[in-house]
């Protein structure tokens, strides 16, 4: 176990699986996955607004009572990238050790994450780049993001405080909360950057929304 000076261990990413077990749920999440990309690229082609759902459900080759079935808006279509990301954060917090503090661990984890984007050039980093570009002119799928990410959040709380038992709901909720606030905000500004024809390294910049965090003197001078 590691001591309160080393480093967790958190399992790689290519490690962490991202198919759930049995069969019926992994042909799901194809299916989720297929519709999501034929409902951004959609979005991306004609805007949110002018796309409806009929249309997605024919090109992805399903009726519409079946994409609801999946989807409980076409919003929520595009984030199935986001959701895969969180489940990601989600399956690597089992690792998070007791003998250390929370925030840090879970800062480890979200820097591991974002560093398997690689700037957009991986597959996972691509497809979030894409829905953040869109978030950027698409208030609907701004909104939609929050809530998905309001619900993602009471579930990793809930987990953290199963896992380290000495955690109230408030402290659980303020750790997880710090820690993606700044991802969120790193995002943000790779997304703004690459669209404006820019350069920007996600962890890195990542690294400086941690280090206003952490000092607000600082980021008040900023």
């Amino acid at each position: 176990m590691p001591t309160r000076h080393q480093p967790a261990t958190f399992p790689r990413l290519d490690r962490v699986s991202e198919e759930p077990v049995s069969l019926r749920d992994r042909r799901r999440a194809q299916t989720e996955r297929e519709v999501g990309e034929v409902a951004l690229a959609l979005f991306e082609a004609h805007g949110i607004d002018a796309t409806t759902v009929d249309e997605i459900a024919r090109q992805a080759g399903i009726s519409p009572r079946t994409f609801f079935r999946y989807f409980p808006t076409k919003e929520r279509a595009a984030l199935v990238p986001h959701r895969d990301l969180e489940d990601r954060v989600a399956a690597m917090v089992d690792a998070l050790s007791p003998d250390r503090p929370v925030l840090p661990q879970l800062e480890e984890i979200w820097v591991e994450v974002l560093t398997a984007f690689d700037d957009g050039r991986s597959e996972a980093g691509e497809q979030v780049l894409r829905v953040r570009r869109l978030m950027r002119t698409e208030p609907s799928l701004r909104l939609a993001a929050a809530s998905l990410d309001e619900e993602r959040t009471l579930v990793l709380v809930a987990h953290l405080r199963d896992l380290l038992g000495d955690l109230d709901d408030l402290r659980a909720r303020v750790l997880v909360e710090t820690a993606a606030a700044a991802v969120r905000v790193a995002l943000d500004a790779w997304a703004e950057a690459v669209e404006t024809g820019g350069e920007v390294d996600l962890v890195a910049t990542y690294a400086r929304c941690r280090d206003l965090q952490h000092d607000p003197q600082r980021a008040a001078r900023t």
